[in-house]
């Protein structure tokens, strides 16, 4: 008869190895945040309870309180104008921007872990990406345990701040790659199709560059800027487009010899960030001007004062937070002339 411990098996320590890599991915953020700002922690925006309060405030109900936060004074702006934002306001009203900087930090480092880590298991074990179905390896699977850990962690950091429509996005995003762990790992198959997945996180280290120079500010025509946007398209194709193709192919190929149920979770998973990966291509080469000049986004103000400089019409607020970082608001069906959180 088998006992617990048989039973059991190495569960322990795989889920050992999620709350250390949670816990490290977590002390990091509070890390980065004391180092770059001296804070560990600072008010949020929250887009969905700003619809509410003006909804609200337009039945006569006075829902708004002064002098309290800079999210609360930003929110203020707009629910005094009694406009309701829609998606555009995104841009337009930022989470905040100090917490969007650590927050890619950390992920910078957690892509440059995870995709040197994966090129690393493919390269070592050659027979992980000829049998892409069968073969195990433990690099593999503490690889994938290891990012398990950071995208819980990212879960709760977007959950506390990103109160947005952008996250609905990002948790998107959050899901897939999670529902592709949990299958490898339930099933004991398709650990080659993760490992190889996770290349694209090779993209994802200058993806994270190129935001924070954007969330720095610096200037789009700059050399530094140039570099690590000419290396993210250079990677985006062979990591992201090129992978997601090629995961695509083998989902096809391989519908004769797995599971139907397993076929039909593996085509979603793929088709599902073959999707987000295109929508991010279209998005880049949108930013950089490649599909023209009405479509290019502009180089976000410095992280020393944001500011707009000329705006084209409709209502416009400046508000300074308390490091004196000046807000540009603007709303409804007008155009946004800079993006002070611009991450692409």
């Amino acid at each position: 008869m088998l006992d617990l411990a048989d039973l059991l098996g190495d569960v322990p320590s795989k889920i050992l190895w999620v709350i250390i890599s949670f816990g490290f991915f977590r002390a990091l953020q509070f890390i980065v945040r004391w180092y770059l700002f001296g804070k560990w922690t600072w008010p949020n925006f929250n887009f969905f309870g700003l619809r509410r309060r003006i909804r609200r405030n337009r039945g006569g109900t006075e829902v708004v309180e002064t002098g309290t936060t800079t999210a609360e004074t930003v929110e203020e702006a707009v629910v005094e104008n009694e406009q309701e934002p829609d998606s555009r306001d995104l841009s337009a009203v930022p989470p905040n921007k100090k917490w969007r900087i650590s927050n890619e930090c950390v992920s910078l480092i957690h892509s440059v872990i995870s995709g040197l880590w994966a090129a690393y298991a493919l390269l070592y074990y050659d027979k992980l990406i000829k049998d892409l179905v069968e073969f195990r390896c433990e690099a593999g699977t503490n690889l994938i345990l290891m990012s398990t850990g950071y995208l819980l962690h990212d879960l709760i950091d977007l959950l506390i701040n990103e109160q947005s429509a952008r996250i609905i996005e990002l948790l998107f995003h959050h899901v897939v790659v999670l529902s592709a762990f949990a299958v490898t790992m339930f099933t004991q198959r398709y650990l080659g199709v993760v490992v190889f997945g996770l290349l694209m996180e090779l993209n994802s280290i200058f993806l994270h560059s190129r935001s924070l120079l954007n969330l720095y500010g610096v200037d789009k025509k700059s050399t530094s800027f140039r570099i690590v946007a000419l290396l993210n398209m250079v990677t985006l194709f062979a990591f992201r487009l090129c992978v997601s193709a090629y995961l695509l192919y083998f989902v096809i190929i391989s519908i004769p010899d797995v599971p139907w149920y397993q076929s039909l979770i593996n085509g979603l998973v793929i088709l599902s960030l073959a999707s987000t990966n295109t929508v991010l291509t279209y998005r880049l080469l949108a930013a950089d001007g490649l599909l023209g000049s009405r479509r290019q986004r502009r180089t976000p103000a410095a992280t020393g004062e944001t500011h707009v400089e000329t705006i084209e019409s409709g209502p416009l607020r400046t508000l300074d937070d308390e490091d004196h970082h000046t807000i540009g608001v603007q709303t409804i069906s007008e155009t946004v002339v800079e993006d002070a959180t611009q991450t692409v």
